[in-house]
């Protein structure tokens, strides 16, 4: 039996790896309102195309760098983006959802060698956003703070590819472990990946601003070697006045449906994925103590600090609070430092930070497919790239899939 069971699940992998040959790009973009959930109408990234038009290939709506040398641009162009589809309207200090599907990277993560959670997704805005804004202007150069690279954007979070809930319709396909999993605990055909942040607090209330969503999936070839495979996407944000009166505290509700609200954990700890590991292993996991001024919930566990290495937390204080941004060249990998910065009136904090790896990421394909080395990237240490940052009283906190 256990050796028919393994021929069937063989089977079954090969069928869907042959007829999956999808990447991964934003579809929508989300307002999260106080509660967690969605709301308003749907925004649309740059370059949005519908992957249920008679013409559609991934080609259209993915933009995809296996080479950083000669600093390919991050966005699609912008000129008539939005003649025939809308912008997301947010406020300042609004959270944001970018939406996309996984197509089967990660319910089949085990097609080519790739790190932990499939990758990390960096999410950066700016108010100056130019087409001609190139990957190594932006990956690893902009920081938190803003004072990073040219100074011309910030990063505003970091989070997994795999957010933890996501799959594909995989058409009742048990023999793939993970679809299973996830099918019987949501119960859904599918359930879209997304990446929740929050926009800067101090933004203008009108204008656009831009988020750009830059996928970090090298392929591993050794633990000390990736080749470098980046899928970003971009999206303009129409900034308008708070809806809701301005800094509402977020309180997640459990009553949310999961396929039409955020993350609770990723608006709780905007910085979630501080590192790729080393070849396909997790790298180690922050821990630190919630305190009573991060975002709350009414769902228990969404508060506890987990043991689970694939989630972190933030220890926050009252009045100003410090966080560890990581900042590397392109072309590194993943280190570990902890270091002890003063917080208000004298409190310190524990923050444990990792570096970035600038090898880059391809959109989701479940194919077999492999791509052509074309930029081979060693891993090496950044500690010298991490600084501490004050940020302030910090607030923690799609697509509607019926």
């Amino acid at each position: 039996m256990a050796y028919y069971n393994n021929i069937m699940r063989a089977i079954a992998i090969l069928t869907v790896a042959a007829g999956v040959n999808a990447h991964s790009w934003v579809e929508q973009v989300r307002r999260i309102d106080s509660s967690g959930a969605f709301t308003g109408e749907v925004g649309y990234p740059i370059g949005y195309v519908n992957r249920t038009g008679p013409h559609f290939i991934d080609g259209l709506a993915q933009n995809r760098i296996l080479d950083t040398k000669s600093n390919p641009v991050v966005c699609k162009p912008k000129a008539n983006a939005y003649a025939t589809h809308n912008r997301l309207a947010a406020a300042p200090g609004d959270y944001v959802a970018l939406v996309y599907q996984e197509n089967g990277h990660v319910t089949q993560p085990y097609i080519t060698p790739r790190p932990y959670r499939d990758g990390i997704v960096n999410v950066y805005g700016t108010m100056h956003h130019e087409d001609s804004d190139g990957i190594n202007d932006v990956l690893n150069s902009w920081t938190a703070d803003g004072k990073g690279g040219n100074g011309k954007g910030q990063l505003l979070g970091t989070h997994y590819y795999d957010d933890g809930q996501c799959y594909q319709n995989l058409g009742l396909n048990f023999a793939i472990p993970i679809y299973a999993e996830r099918y019987h605990e949501h119960g859904l055909n599918e359930l879209f990946c997304q990446t929740d942040f929050q926009l800067p607090e101090d933004l203008p209330t009108n204008g656009t601003y831009t988020v750009m969503w830059v996928w970090d999936w090298p392929l591993i070839t050794s633990d000390t070697q990736n080749t470098t495979e980046i899928y970003t996407s971009c999206a303009e944000i129409e900034l308008q006045e708070p809806q809701a009166g301005k800094n509402a505290k977020l309180k997640y509700s459990s009553k949310n449906a999961i396929n039409k609200a955020g993350i609770a954990s990723q608006l709780e700890t905007q910085f979630e994925a501080t590192g790729l590991g080393i070849g396909t292993h997790p790298p180690t996991a922050p821990t630190a103590t919630p305190s009573e001024d991060s975002t709350t919930t009414d769902k228990a566990s969404a508060t506890e600090t987990s043991s689970d290495p694939t989630r972190s937390t933030t220890k926050h204080h009252k009045g100003d609070v410090k966080t560890v941004t990581v900042t590397a060249e392109p072309e590194t990998t993943t280190a570990w430092k902890t270091i002890i910065v003063g917080g208000a009136g004298g409190a310190e904090q524990s923050a444990t930070s990792a570096g970035v790896t600038s090898t880059v990421a391809q959109s989701t394909t479940t194919s077999t497919d492999v791509a052509v080395p074309t930029s081979n990237v060693p891993v090496v240490s950044v500690s010298k790239f991490l600084r501490a940052r004050a940020t302030g009283q910090v607030r923690r906190g799609g697509s509607d899939q019926s």
